[in-house]
């Protein structure tokens, strides 16, 4: 498997359009679904498009995380998006689709591999995301990868997020 980025346990691979009905999957799971602004459910179709309109195309870098003591199993998500070479900046998130790794530490080291690669590839100052309030382990994760509480925003009268940072020194 050729991956981007690696640890002990995960390893970090582009997506392919093989990938999409497994992102599909994954982000109808109500669970899963809950975590996110776009809350309708996603087809195998509009998953397809999104591959050869924004990933293959450069607009959005999408890669998927995968267990490398299991048989490379696909596990998540991780995406950049909203590249800003004029402001040195990128956005970057990162799901979990499969249920039992909650607990094992994934997202905090998937971001630390991401804040590690992204400075590197796309040359930035500023990786920044966008987290509801409410998903702690989201949260926990990213803070304890090394991004730091920049203010909450306001999406909607009910749902808040807080934009978290990583700056390079």
């Amino acid at each position: 498997m050729n991956y981007i980025a690696r640890s002990t346990q995960l390893g970090i691979r582009e997506m392919t359009l093989e990938d999409c009905e497994k992102i599909v999957f994954w982000r109808n799971q109500e669970w899963l679904r809950e975590h996110y602004i776009y809350r309708e459910d996603f087809t195998l179709e509009s998953e397809i498009r999104y591959f050869r309109e924004q990933v293959m195309k450069g607009k959005v870098f999408h890669y998927m995380i995968c267990e490398l003591n299991n048989n490379d199993r696909p596990v998540g998500c991780a995406v950049f998006k909203k590249y800003r070479p004029d402001l040195r900046e990128i956005e970057y998130g990162l799901f979990i689709g499969e249920e039992d790794t909650a607990g094992k530490g994934y997202g905090q080291e998937v971001t630390t591999l991401c804040l590690n690669y992204g400075f590197e590839k796309f040359e930035v100052d500023r990786i920044y995301g966008t987290i509801f309030c409410d998903n702690i382990p989201s949260l926990i994760a990213n803070i304890k990868a090394g991004m730091l509480s920049a203010m909450s925003l306001s999406v909607t009268a009910m749902m808040y997020c807080i934009l978290l940072c990583h700056l390079r020194l």
